[in-house]
């Protein structure tokens, strides 16, 4: 991602956010600089923002609508409600009106502040030419200074680079599914696979930064969520859990991206005590097949755009073109995980789009965040189409 940022900062939250903010931001791509105001200096000298963004940082009061215009994005984080003040007021307005976006706001509030009435009252105040993003529910101590509820890096970034995203897929309402499902045999041992569930939040974090209204229904992953205001997390355990819950909440979304490895099958009796191991040198566990959640929801007379995935490792075109007509959907991705960066626990991937007009897009190995994007590229076109 291409763009410049402005980032202003106030007060001594800089100790607790600062120094991780602007390298993720850096990390991102963007061009940042800061313009910290004079308490900020206390707690961080001007040479910290320097070295920290890449760019000569500014006093809060060099920031002229000239240079506020410049820049794609102005984001205040953290900042004192005291300096939120003065940028709400009518001597910010005309730099205010100078912004290609509204203004982010990340005030860091004491413990007492962190009402729901109180941010809903501040959200209403502040109006469209803000965005608020609020704070965490922990307070984080400051040693002497106390404690303050600063919204996360993690809160920040998202809300940054979503700013900064076209909204193409704002009318969306998306239903993904990622990482694997466990099947339990008894209280230690379980039934799974490989999956880490990251391809399936890059696709849900892409279209959240995107404009969706996302709902992620995942199994339980080891690659984390970002916390994101458009995306719902709802955690299952087994494949029959992920179907309830699939089947439950898809009546409300008009698209489905299931990027979920199911397992296939589950133990047919569950132990309530650990199996024990005996004299035999084999043992057996008797498994039955799981709900196939792809093609149930494939066979509904009615059901929103469907994406579906299939992780082959060998005949990989032939099986996932089987595979897109058998289970009904409008795109079927599919890619080789035996082949080196294209399987799970890995960065990258190489998947190819088959359509059921008989078409199919390559797309090359790349970060699952770029392969998400594409993918979602393929798909809105086809959505907005209506299949």
């Amino acid at each position: 991602m291409q763009g410049k940022v402005i980032v202003l900062v106030d007060g001594p939250a800089v100790l607790l956010r600062v120094p991780a903010l602007l390298n993720g931001l850096r990390a991102a791509g963007l061009s940042v600089t800061v313009a910290s105001s004079e308490s900020a200096n206390i707690f961080m000298p001007p040479l910290a923002y320097s070295a920290l963004s890449g760019h000569a940082s500014l006093s809060f009061a060099a920031l002229s609508s000239e240079r506020l215009h410049e820049a794609d994005l102005v984001m205040a984080a953290p900042l004192s409600l005291q300096l939120l003040e003065l940028l709400a007021g009518e001597g910010w307005e005309e730099r205010r009106q100078a912004l290609k976006r509204p203004l982010l706001v990340a005030p860091a509030l004491l413990p007492t502040d962190l009402q729901p009435a109180f941010m809903d009252e501040l959200a209403a105040r502040l109006g469209p030419q803000f965005a608020l993003i609020r704070p965490s529910a922990a307070a984080e101590p400051l040693g002497a200074l106390g404690a303050l509820c600063v919204a996360s890096v993690e809160q920040c970034l998202e809300a940054a680079l979503t700013a900064l995203t076209p909204q193409d897929c704002r009318d969306m309402r998306l239903l993904v599914t990622a990482g694997p499902t466990a099947e339990d045999a008894d209280p230690a041992r379980y039934v799974t696979n490989r999956s880490t569930g990251r391809m399936g939040v890059a696709l849900a974090v892409k279209a959240a930064r995107r404009g969706a209204k996302v709902l992620l229904i995942h199994g339980p992953m080891t690659w984390p969520v970002p916390p994101h205001a458009g995306i719902e997390c709802c955690a299952v355990r087994s494949a029959q859990q992920m179907y309830d819950a699939v089947t439950a909440r898809l009546p409300e979304h008009n698209a489905a991206i299931l990027c979920a490895a199911v397992a296939d099958y589950t133990p047919v009796a569950y132990s309530r005590e650990k199996i024990k191991k005996g004299q035999e040198s084999t043992f057996s566990l008797l498994l039955q097949r799981t709900p196939d959640i792809l093609a149930a929801v494939g066979a509904l007379p009615s059901r929103p755009f469907l994406v579906g995935f299939a992780a082959e490792t060998h005949e990989v075109e032939a099986n996932a073109r089987e595979k897109l007509y058998r289970k009904g959907c409008d795109m079927l991705c599919a890619n080789d995980i035996s082949e080196a960066g294209s399987g799970f626990a890995v960065a990258t991937n190489r998947v190819t789009v088959h359509l059921r007009d008989g078409s199919s897009i390559e797309l090359p190995m790349q970060s699952k965040l770029e392969v998400a994007d594409a993918i979602l590229d393929l798909m809105l076109a086809r959505w907005q189409q209506g299949r």
